[in-house]
């Protein structure tokens, strides 16, 4: 979150007065000698770096002491002040400091001590009245030492580093002294302490002004007895675990300036009478998901200043009051839910240097700001505005150095006035719906604009960057990003080769043809070039000695073919997918790109065998070397080294072998998929050390193991496809207790050699199959790579860059240092969106559903599927199966299911999906079926159902297809009449075939018969023959005719294999 100026004057300015006065007092004053000779002994003990001191070393004994910078004195000459701050002090002694027993204020903040504070600040407590140690290198427990200073009125301890703790020594005994306190700062000291008690601790400071404890472990709720500072103007508390809503009372702090509770899990709705506090300049609750409300009518002569309320759940229009706020300047409401259209009053907001109105659903046009000259960041990005932007809009903001209105619905052509504005420095107009073509930019060559962002419009034609009338001034000189994705390119930009400075380069989804130009990698600075969904077929070479420093490099899915070369060492994204290389790998890939941590080759035709030089690659968080011609064995290294690598996909190779069992005890992998090879043995039963992993894909290999139960302790499972192995035996796992595989949404265990019951415990604890809740359906099975990503907030360049090794850190650091933090956090938002899997992996699997194969791309999190077709599987359909309430798709066909169909199943209403037939199931068809509204395919084909087909809208639009095979069904939509009305039904329609006999042809047919019977009859008479031959015959026609297959049934305690017609 950006800091705002005027919060830290308000924060800072009574160190200032402090300072003032004490600099008033220099003239007037002689040090003293014994006081100076303290002074010289201090400096002497403290280990500091004399080329970055500006006060310690130009200490000596030629100049008076009260002369010194840092140093003030009493008109007695007793040194009264001492500010050693930003000095670079690493280690020291501190004895002589304490013996300055005349001192009232002592600054030794934004060092580094790295120490515990000394119990013998006690020995200052006679006269010290303003004490800073914030940020100054202190750790540990704060000592009870200083609570002895009981003259304090301002005191901060406050520390980034988060290393001084209050824990020992509890709040209440910590505070109780310091009656004088006016000025408290503990920002990031950990004191873990319930709302009650630090909010009584703090109320008994009467005098206290400034109350600054953000970032304390400080839990909630927030206390009444907080009312008792009437004389409070700064509450900060930002980054503590409040969990609560705000109160009413704190609407009683009249005196209140300054309030900012960001990130404090705020819930209910936000007091309105807050916002009309008359003296408020200062409101900040940002990042409060839970935290509602709308804003209020405005009151005249409003003194806010600053008003934050992003990322929260603020809804409902902005009001026509939002004009009176004639003070406000920082204005940021992004990440929201406001909607509606803005009020003309916001024209008034004359103070404007900052709005952010981002992430919301405002419709309707533009707001005018012309009036607003001080504006300098304008973010209307993600919304809903629409209409034409006129030729002259924001004419005169002569200080805007940010424009974003992307991702609106804009039309018509791109006002080139916003181009010329002269201090503009990013511009983003990305997936609007401009069209036709820009205009000549008519100063390009003086333009301050460092980042153009025009993906994703109608735009036609060439960008015009050069002007006609000055071919030989260069144009846009400080450009360095250039985002013209989806702009109908057809070719490489010409004006590109001068901009020598380009950082980010985005032309994907161009219709560009032909050959990658040499000179596009050969740009010194380019960290991120991105030329993907394009038609390129050749990368131009020599690609040795080139100066390339990228870090991403994205050409998916172009249609280059032969070698792929490595453009530099510095690369951590890599995709070439989806094109047509078809070299091998080199074996030292890992030295060629050692900091490589997204690697994406597949769907390509690399060959030969899987290096371990992969596995030298320490940051790789994800590999997919799938659908390619790769052999050989999976290096064992591959499952040795899974501690960091989160993605791992190797299908549709020709791999061959076993699976290593050399998964790491502290693996990570998310996603294994493994699917299409030719692997063979068992599971290795290291994979259960893999206890993050959300899905599992063996499908198509040769595996030959029983059902993998030393896996159900992975409580992450989602996705587990073992079709098409050589699986057996039974799925139910002993002593299966608890919650294994509660959240498992998708099993496919077709085509395998699976046998017996389902067993009920086991799906019992498939608890996610049960549940159904209100899941979005848009929503994608995804994890991040990051495991401490906040999702909520905006992407910035240290989180962005955490992965990275120190030294591409620090090397992307210092060629990005040149870019301001608005355009890195763009840069940054654009690439982690758009390539989304910088940042997030989203799952994909190969299913059979509906009767096809389909490739789950994205897999939604609503979808679920049981596929258990063509095994062994028998006994009655399980009861608890029909409480998978969240169910989209089942598959038991082709096993030896008998037992009725359960009524239960009209449970399954989301059931989309639903294959029974190949079994020996018996009865008649529930009439619940005919309640499945969302059911589009179902068949119950090749079972001994009979009785009446049920009538019901789903039901009859299924054909016939779906109920043959089954002779005692009736009724529409297969041709037998179930009687009654005038019909016949099945039994009387043989009757009267049988009472119907031909006699001309009874002769011809006894005489067959008879001769026929001497071949046959010792077939009959002899079971070994009978059943030779019949195995046999059955053998035979199951190779001749593919519209045959073997169904297994369970008789009296025996299996018997019988031919029937496939379904389909």
């Amino acid at each position: 979150m950006r800091t705002n100026l005027t919060i830290w004057l308000y924060l800072l300015l009574p160190f200032s007065l402090i300072n003032f006065t004490i600099t008033l007092n220099v003239a007037t004053s002689r040090c003293l000698g014994h006081q100076q000779s303290l002074l010289l002994d201090l400096k002497s003990n403290l280990l500091f770096n004399p080329a970055k001191s500006m006060k310690l070393i130009h200490w000596n004994h030629t100049h008076d002491c009260c002369q010194w910078k840092g140093v003030a004195c009493s008109t007695k000459g007793n040194v009264i002040a001492l500010d050693i701050s930003q000095e670079f002090i690493t280690r020291g002694n501190l004895t002589s400091l304490f013996k300055l027993q005349c001192l009232q204020s002592l600054n030794l903040a934004y060092n580094e001590f790295n120490s515990d504070i000394h119990y013998e600040f006690q020995n200052l407590q006679m006269n010290l009245r303003h004490l800073n140690l914030s940020n100054a290198g202190f750790v540990g427990q704060i000592p009870t030492q200083i609570s002895h200073l009981n003259k304090l009125e301002t005191l901060d301890l406050s520390t980034s580093q988060h290393g001084l703790k209050l824990e020992k020594l509890n709040i209440v005994e910590f505070l109780q002294n310091f009656k004088r306190m006016k000025e408290l700062y503990l920002d990031g000291v950990a004191i873990p302490t319930k709302g009650e008690e630090w909010c009584h601790a703090v109320s008994s400071l009467k005098s206290l002004q400034v109350l600054s404890m953000s970032s304390c472990n400080l839990s909630g709720p927030l206390n009444p007895s907080l009312t008792k500072l009437q004389s409070l103007s700064v509450l900060q508390l930002d980054n503590n675990n409040l969990s609560s809503p705000v109160p009413e009372y704190l609407a009683n702090l009249s005196s209140l300036n300054i309030l900012q509770l960001r990130s404090c899990r705020l819930s209910g709705v936000l007091p309105k009478n807050i916002f009309q506090l008359p003296s408020l300049q200062v409101l900040d609750v940002s990042d409060n998901q839970g935290l509602l409300g709308s804003l209020p009518n405005f009151p005249h002569q409003s003194s806010l200043n600053y008003l934050n309320l992003s990322h929260t759940n603020f809804s409902e229009p902005i009001p026509e009051s939002i004009g009176k706020l004639n003070q406000i300047s920082t204005l940021d409401l992004s990440n929201c839910q406001f909607n509606g259209t803005l009020p003309n009053s916001m024209s008034n907001l004359i103070h404007l240097v900052h709005l952010d109105l981002s992430f919301n659903n405002f419709a309707g046009s533009l707001p005018h700001l012309n009036k607003s000259k001080a504006l300098r960041v304008l973010s209307l990005n993600h919304n809903a505005f629409g209409g034409m932007l006129p030729s002259n809009y924001l004419n005169g903001l002569l200080n805007l150095v940010s424009i974003d209105l992307g991702d609106n619905s804009l039309s018509g052509n791109v006002p080139i006035s916003l181009f010329i504005l002269p201090s503009l420095q990013l511009l983003t107009l990305s997936y609007n719906r401009f069209d036709g073509i820009l205009e000549e930019f008519p100063n390009a060559s003086s333009s301050l604009l460092e980042m153009i962002d025009l993906c994703g419009n109608n735009l036609q034609g060439p960008i015009p960057i050069v002007s006609k009338h000055h071919h030989d001034v260069a144009s846009f000189p400080n450009l360095n990003n250039l985002l013209l994705a989806s702009c109908k390119l057809r070719i490489f930009p010409s004006f590109l080769r001068n901009l020598s400075s380009l950082l980010f380069l985005d032309l994907s989804s161009n219709q560009i043809e032909g050959i990658v130009p040499n000179w596009i990698w050969k740009f010194e600075f380019m960290t991120c070039l991105n030329l993907s969904n394009n038609f390129l077929t050749h990368l131009e070479g020599p690609f040795s000695n080139l100066s390339s420093n990228l870090f991403v490099l994205d050409l998916h899915s172009n249609q280059l073919h032969g070698p792929s070369p490595i453009f530099t060492k510095s690369i951590t994204y890599l995709d070439y997918s989806n094109n047509r290389f078809n070299s091998f790998i080199p074996a030292d890939i890992g030295n060629q790109i050692p900091f490589a941590v997204l690697l994406y080759l597949s769907n390509n035709s690399f060959y030969d065998k899987i290096h371990e030089s992969f596995c030298q690659l320490p940051y790789l968080l994800l590999l997919d070397l799938s659908n390619n011609r790769f052999s050989g064995e999976i290096p064992k290294c591959m499952a040795t080294n899974s501690s960091s690598l989160r993605v791992l996909s190797l299908a549709g190779n020709e791999l061959v072998g076993h699976v290593p069992d050399t998964f790491s005890p502290s693996c990570g992998l998310r996603f294994l998929d493994l699917n299409g090879n030719l692997l063979d043995g068992t599971i290795p039963k290291s994979l259960t050390n893999c206890q993050n992993l959300q899905v599992l894909n063996l499908r198509n290999n040769q595996l030959y193991d029983s059902f993998p139960c030393f896996l159900k302790n992975i409580s992450t499972l989602r996705v587990m496809i073992l079709r098409s192995n050589k699986f057996y035996g039974n799925v139910g796992c002993p002593n299966t207790i608890g919650n294994n595989w509660e959240m498992i949404q998708i099993v496919d265990l077709a085509s395998n050699n699976f046998s017996g019951m389902l067993p009920s415990s086991l799906l019992q604890s498939w608890k996610a199959l049960i549940q159904d809740e209100d899941r979005s359906r848009f929503g994608h099975l995804s994890f991040y790579f990051y495991d401490d990503i906040n999702t909520n907030v905006t992407m910035k360049f240290e989180l962005a860059t955490s992965f990275l090794s120190k030294a591409s850190k620090e090397k992307l650091a210092k060629i990005v240092s040149i870019e301001p933090n608005y355009t890195r956090d763009h840069l940054l938002s654009h690439n982690y969106q758009e390539n989304y899997s910088l940042r997030r992996y989203e799952d994909s699997v190969t299913i059979v559903n509906k009767g096809q194969q389909m490739k789950l791309e994205k897999i939604l999190i609503a979808f679920t599927s049981l596929d258990f077709s063509s095994n062994h599987f028998e006994g009655p359909i399980p009861e608890e199966m029909m409480s998978f309430k969240a169910l989209h798709a089942l598959n038991l066909s082709h096993n030896s299911f008998s037992g009725h169909i359960p009524s239960t199943l009209g449970n399954l209403r989301n059931l989309e999906s639903l294959d029974l037939s190949m079994n020996s199931l018996m009865g008649e068809i529930p009439d619940e079926l005919a309640s499945l509204s969302f059911l589009a395919i179902m068949n119950l084909s090749y079972n001994h159902l009979v009785g009446r087909i049920p009538t019901g809208t789903q039901i009859q639009s299924f054909g016939a297809d779906s109920f043959m095979g089954n002779e005692g069904l009736c009724g529409p939509p297969l041709t037998q009449d179930c009687g009654g009305g005038g019909g016949q039904g099945p039994s009387a329609q043989a009757s009267s075939k049988r009472s119907s006999i031909d006699w001309s042809l009874l002769s011809v047919e006894l005489g067959f018969t008879f001769g026929f019977g001497i071949i046959i009859m010792p077939l009959i008479l002899w079971k070994r023959w009978r059943l030779w031959y019949s195995k046999k015959v059955e053998d035979v026609l199951y190779k001749i005719i593919p519209q045959l297959d073997f169904v297994y049934e369970s008789r009296g305690g025996k299996r018997y294999r019988s031919l029937r017609w496939k379904p389909y």
